[in-house]
C-alpha cells in the first residue's frame, strides 16, 4: 500500500461535485508469503473455504442502531465487538500491518468491498494514511490474529457525498476485520547513515543490522526479492569490516553472518538464480557445519535441482531430512526431485537414442577408422554437453567430408552449431552450443 492505488479510469471532478462519480481501483499486486530462512510455502486449513463462505455472509442482519446496542464503544464514530482475542499489543505509528476484512451496507448479506473475493490481503503502513481512516483507526484497537466486528460511520469513511452510486451518501459500514501480521518499519538507511568511525565499531553496527535485516525481511514478504538481496548483501560487507573487541562479539557476529548469508541463498532461490544460492551456502561452509544445518541444506538441495544436479540435490535433501524428519516441505522437495530426475533420465535416453541410432545405421557404410571417430566422438559431445562452463568443442582436424556430414547431422540433433573457420588454408571444425 506505500505505494498506494492505481485508479483504472480518472475520476471526472464535474461529475464528482454534481451528484458523484463512478470509478475503479487496480489493486493488482505480485505477492507471495514465505518464511523468510527456509519453507516457502503456506497451507490453508482443510475448513477455510467453509470460513471464506461464512465471512462473505453479514454477521448481522437487522438496523445498525441496534446493533451498535451490542458493541462496545471505541469513539464517537467507531463500535467494535471482538470475535477472537489476539496477541500483543495495540498496534503503534509506523506499524505495517496485513489485514482480511468484508465489508456491509446495513441490512445487505453481500459485501460491497473484500479482500477475500480478491483473493489479497491489505497491506498499509499506520499512520501514513494510505486507507480511509476508519479502517486506519479500528486497526490501532485491534492485536495480532485479533478478529473484530466495526461499526464505522461514514464520517471516517466515503463522507456525506459517498461515491455514487457504489457508495450511497452518508453510508455507514460494517467492518469484519481480521489482523494477520504487525512488523515495525524498519530504516533501509540505517548502516549508510553512519560514518566511518562508526561502522568500524560492532557495538555501533549491530543495532543498525538488525533494523536492516526487519527491512530486508519486509521486502522479501513483499516479493521486493532485489531489494532484499542489496540488504542483505549490505548488512554482511558491514559487518565484515568491523572491528571484534572479543571473543563474544566474534561469535555474534558469525551467528549473524550465518542468518543473513540463509536468508541471501533462499532470497537467491526465489530469484532462480541457483549458482549464487550455492555461493551463498559455500561462504556459509565457511562458518558452520551445513551438514548439520537443515534449513541450509535445504536451500542448497533447492539450488543443485535447478541446476540438474540431481544426485548432489538428494544428498542434501536427504540429509535434510534426517534432521527434520517430520518436515513436509523437504518431503516435498524430494518428490519433486524424484520426479525431475526421472523425467531427465526419459529425456536423456530419447536424445542420445535418436542422435545415435543414425549413426548405427550407417556403420556399414563407414570404415573402421570413421567408426572410430564417431564413437569417441560421442564421449566428447556427452561429456561437453554435461559441461556448463564450456562453449565450444574443438574437432580433431582431418576430418573427411564423410565423417564432417556425420557429426553435422550429430550436432543438429543434440542441438548444437557445428562451425568452420579456415586458418593456414586449412579448415578447422567446432561445436558451440
Amino acid at each position: 500500500m506505500e505505494k498506494g492505488n492505481v485508479l483504472k479510469t480518472p475520476i471526472n471532478i464535474d461529475e464528482l461535485l454534481n451528484g458523484g462519480t463512478e470509478f475503479q481501483i487496480d489493486t493488482e499486486f505480485n505477492e507471495h508469503e514465505g518464511d523468510e530462512y527456509f519453507l516457502d510455502d503456506e497451507y490453508g486449513s482443510p475448513d477455510e473455504d467453509e470460513e471464506k463462505y461464512k465471512q462473505l455472509q453479514s454477521p448481522w442482519e437487522r438496523t445498525f442502531a441496534e446493533l451498535r446496542q451490542e458493541m462496545e464503544f471505541v469513539s464517537e464514530h467507531i463500535y467494535k465487538r471482538i470475535m477472537k482475542a489476539g496477541v500483543g499489543e495495540k498496534i503503534p505509528d509506523k506499524t505495517r500491518v496485513v489485514i482480511e476484512y468484508n465489508a456491509f451496507f446495513e441490512q445487505e448479506q453481500k459485501p460491497f468491498d473484500s479482500t477475500t473475493l480478491r483473493d489479497k490481503p491489505e497491506r498499509f503502513v499506520v499512520g501514513n494514511n494510505n486507507v480511509l481512516m476508519g479502517i486506519e483507526e479500528a486497526v490501532r484497537t485491534m492485536r495480532v490474529s485479533e478478529e473484530a466486528q466495526f461499526l464505522i460511520g461514514y464520517q471516517l469513511l466515503y463522507g456525506e457525498i459517498g461515491c455514487p452510486p457504489r457508495v450511497k451518501p452518508k453510508a455507514d459500514v460494517l467492518f469484519v476485520i481480521r489482523l494477520i501480521s504487525a512488523t515495525p518499519v524498519s530504516d533501509g538507511e540505517a548502516l549508510s547513515k553512519l560514518n566511518e568511525t562508526e561502522r568500524r565499531s560492532y557495538e555501533m553496527v549491530k543495532d543498525k543490522v538488525v533494523e536492516i535485516r526487519q527491512y530486508a525481511r519486509d521486502c522479501f514478504k513483499r516479493n521486493l526479492i532485489p531489494n532484499a538481496i542489496v540488504k542483505y548483501l549490505e548488512a554482511v560487507n558491514t559487518l565484515q569490516m568491523c572491528h571484534l573487541k572479543n571473543e563474544a562479539e566474534q561469535a555474534e557476529q558469525q551467528q549473524t553472518l550465518i542468518a543473513l548469508y540463509t536468508s541471501l541463498a533462499v532470497c537467491y532461490n526465489r530469484r532462480d538464480q541457483p549458482k549464487d544460492a550455492c555461493r551463498m551456502v559455500n561462504e556459509l561452509r565457511q562458518l558452520c557445519n551445513v551438514n548439520k544445518n537443515a534449513k541450509i541444506l535445504y536451500q542448497e538441495g533447492k539450488a543443485l535441482m535447478s541446476l540438474g544436479e540431481y544426485d548432489r540435490s538428494r544428498k542434501c535433501l536427504l540429509r535434510a531430512q534426517q534432521l527434520e524428519p517430520r518436515d513436509d516441505i523437504v518431503q516435498q522437495a524430494l518428490k519433486e526431485l524424484n520426479e525431475c530426475s526421472a523425467k531427465h533420465q526419459r529425456e536423456e535416453k530419447q536424445i542420445w537414442a535418436r542422435a545415435f541410432g543414425m549413426v548405427a545405421n550407417k556403420k556399414e557404410e563407414m570404415s573402421k577408422e570413421e567408426t572410430t571417430l564417431v564413437e569417441n566422438m560421442k564421449q566428447s559431445m556427452k561429456l561437453f554437453l554435461e559441461d556448463d562452463g564450456s562453449n565450444t568443442l574443438p574437432l580433431p582436424d582431418g576430418l573427411s567430408d564423410k565423417e564432417v556430414s556425420i557429426l553435422d547431422e550429430l550436432a543438429s540433433e543434440l542441438n548444437l552449431k557445428l562451425n568452420v573457420y579456415v586458418a593456414n588454408n586449412k579448415k578447422h571444425y567446432k561445436l558451440q552450443k
